[in-house]
């Protein structure tokens, strides 16, 4: 719950008691269709999972004593009954109430009554898309988690799991989202470089990363001891933008030039977006834009 005399914000509009309170909360930012806006909450209030157990377990807390206890939305819940592997919107078993002094895992996401500020939240979290896109998760159906596996028992990784959310098909309406789509996409991308990124780190052992040629130079040129210098983490040259993949392409770029010699023409070409070709392949909703 908001401090006293603040608004509510955020996941703290799903806490407020009437759908008029909520609408009220929502309702600060100027150009919304009220009529719009009051579907759509009531929507939320009636179908999206996460909503009504939020609202459910604050109704539990309060009829004891609320500072002695938390919200808790687990990383790690199934439903009970279904299939691991299987995309399904969560009925109920991932939202929690636990004392205050209870243990929680590293990416559960856990609410209390009144703590202020805001608390950042692992994206590896099953809720982390539902939570932050209710309109294009509006049942509460999972979004991308580290659990997942596809039929052959593989790890599915962010990039297949979101190349498949974005697929150009029939009824996808995440391609209508406009802005929103783009700070998804956006959020996403950044989500699967932060994993890269992370695994390069835990697994420099695994790439011989002391075997790399800047690293020796810079311990046998370092003064002093060579602790000094600091733990690198060396990127490889199949991570698209590092160093090494741009000294990569840009060695394959000269071999050319040594082989077919230099280069005569250097062609440039504009785009109208208008072409038949680009518009025959976008939304309906798109090419009225």
């Amino acid at each position: 719950m908001p401090p006293e005399a603040r608004r509510a914000r955020y996941i703290q509009v799903y806490f407020l008691d009437t759908l008029e309170d909520q609408l009220r909360a929502r309702g600060e930012h100027q150009n919304l269709n009220a009529d719009i806006l009051e579907r759509i909450t009531a929507w939320l209030n009636e179908n999206n999972h996460y909503v009504r157990e939020l609202k459910t377990a604050l109704e539990q807390v309060r009829q004891g004593n609320i500072n002695d206890k938390k919200i808790v939305i687990w990383e790690n819940k199934r439903v009970q009954g279904e299939h691991a592997r299987r995309f399904n919107a969560p009925t109920g078993a991932e939202v929690a109430i636990l004392m205050s002094n209870e243990s929680t895992e590293n990416r559960d996401i856990v609410l209390q009554l009144k703590r202020g500020g805001l608390r950042r939240i692992s994206e590896l979290h099953r809720s982390y898309d539902p939570l932050m896109y209710p309109l294009f998760f509006p049942y509460g159906t999972d979004g991308y988690h580290i659990y997942l596996q596809g039929r052959n028992g593989r790890k599915v990784t962010q990039l297949q799991f979101y190349s498949l959310y974005i697929m150009c098909r029939e009824g996808n309406y995440l391609l209508l989202g406009r802005r929103l789509f783009q700070q998804f996409l956006v959020d996403a991308y950044c989500k699967r470089e932060t994993e890269r990124l992370k695994f390069l780190r835990r697994e420099q052992q695994s790439l011989r990363a002391e075997n790399y040629s800047d690293l020796r130079d810079s311990l046998l040129t370092a003064d002093g001891d060579p602790n000094q210098v600091g733990r690198r983490i060396v990127l490889p040259a199949t991570y698209t933008g590092g160093p090494r993949y741009l000294h990569e392409k840009r060695s394959d770029a000269m071999a050319f030039v040594r082989h077919y010699g230099r280069a005569d023409y250097f062609i440039t070409m504009t785009c109208n977006p208008r072409w038949p070709e680009i518009v025959g392949n976008l939304a309906p909703a798109a090419r009225r834009g």
